[in-house]
């Protein structure tokens, strides 16, 4: 079962982030029971969350860990989020929002439905 685990302690943050990013950055390791298959770095800023880093070892797994961070901005009340440049990344915006500028609003990653 792939499970999505915030990163609480701050030796591990620090070693995923390796003093690339600045800011307040959270972090989710992305596990398929004891195997680690990648992780998720992110930042939550007033009314955005910005996905910094996915690193996975599936492509699958990308769309799952850019929704969890998108949740997580949500929850802490960003209400739109933004992807960095990494190519993974950028090919992830284009399939499903090509032409979006930034930031896009949660509303047309989860609330859609009706």
């Amino acid at each position: 079962m792939i499970r999505m685990i915030p990163v609480e302690e701050p030796e591990v943050l620090d070693s995923l982030v390796q003093g690339r990013f600045s800011g307040e950055v959270r972090g989710y390791v992305i596990m398929d029971g004891p195997e680690y298959r990648g992780h998720c770095l992110f930042t939550v800023e007033p009314g955005c969350t910005r996905v910094l880093e996915v690193q996975v070892s599936d492509p699958s797994l990308l769309d799952g860990a850019v929704r969890a961070a998108v949740a997580a901005g949500e929850n802490a009340g960003a209400t739109a989020f933004a992807l960095s440049g990494q190519p993974e990344l950028v090919r992830w915006r284009d399939a499903w929002f090509k032409g979006c500028p930034d930031p896009i609003p949660n509303e047309r990653l989860f609330h859609f439905c009706r």
